[in-house]
């Protein structure tokens, strides 16, 4: 599943193309990609020029004129984005909706990377297809441009005294709070969580609730960390997951990953252990990682 690394790549390269681009059509051909929106809502966003394209947690947010609501898209599971010139034939069946663009209004706008071969340049429309072969994914209209979730991974609201006030007075191990987007903090996911854990030292199956702030504030600083250079390598792509940038191309980062996904600990060859925590796998090792440590 896309985190708030690959969250923030696709925004940052949507944001390239679509800014100042006029969402000339929203064609949507599956009812679970729009399954909590009103399709009025939705089709009051057309016709208006997109001012920015944000991410918040997993959320990618378009931003429009004229309107405080905003288009949100969570790609969950299987989603991608991925840029196609108008009216070529789809991959395959599983692009469920398409932002069609016009042509950029300064036709100097420097929009058009590499990686698009011409397809973006600012004279010519472009469209932007959601792909999502087990429809987990979704639009959504966000009033107000608000994600439902908690504070972005980014946000300096997220400290580590809120994160340990919030595992107080909750009866699960460390990972499963640092997976609850609703709540605490927005954005990571089953790697980064992993990741965080093991360069913080961190048993992801330890009580949330007896580490101290220290602990807290000790994983969300790797966790930002583990995000920002995993945003610099594209993201990760691993073998079971389809994360593919606009352009389709594959993360790097997964080669730099230090338990997840991992039989061995890539710091001290350790064999990885393995439990489900809050729902998800979690990968850590024993060695990097005390059971005790709490501090």
């Amino acid at each position: 599943m896309p985190e708030a690394a690959e969250v923030a790549v696709a925004a940052a390269q949507l944001h390239q193309v679509a800014a100042d681009r006029e969402l000339s059509a929203l064609p949507v051909t599956h009812p679970r990609t729009v399954r909590h929106t009103d399709p009025v809502s939705l089709a009051a966003l057309v016709g208006r020029r997109v001012a920015g394209v944000r991410s918040h947690g997993k959320w990618i947010v378009v931003d429009l004129d004229g309107t405080d609501a905003a288009l949100g898209i969570h790609l969950r599971m299987s989603g991608q984005l991925l840029v196609a010139e108008p009216g070529t034939p789809h991959p395959d069946r599983h692009v469920h909706a398409t932002l069609a663009l016009g042509p950029h209004p300064d036709p100097f706008w420097p929009t058009d990377p590499p990686a698009c071969e011409g397809m973006c340049s600012p004279e010519r429309a472009v469209e932007v297809r959601f792909r999502d072969p087990r429809t987990f994914g979704e639009l959504r209209v966000l009033p107000g441009g608000v994600a439902p979730v908690a504070p972005d991974l980014f946000d300096p609201a997220v400290t580590g005294v809120s994160l340990q006030a919030l595992a107080a007075r909750r009866r699960v191990g460390v990972k499963a709070v640092l997976l609850d987007q609703t709540q605490g903090v927005a954005g990571i996911g089953s790697y980064l969580a992993d990741e965080a854990l093991h360069r913080a030292g961190i048993d992801p199956t330890a009580p949330a609730g007896e580490l101290a702030t220290a602990a807290w504030e000790r994983i969300l600083v790797a966790a930002r960390a583990i995000a920002v250079d995993s945003i610099a390598a594209g993201g990760v792509t691993l073998e079971d997951e389809g994360w593919v940038d606009l352009w389709g191309r594959p993360g790097t980062y997964a080669a730099e990953l230090q338990v997840h996904a991992r039989a061995t600990c890539a710091a001290c060859g350790t064999p990885t252990s393995s439990a489900v925590v809050g729902g998800r796998r979690a990968r850590w090792c024993r060695r990097c990682q005390h059971p005790r440590r709490r501090r």
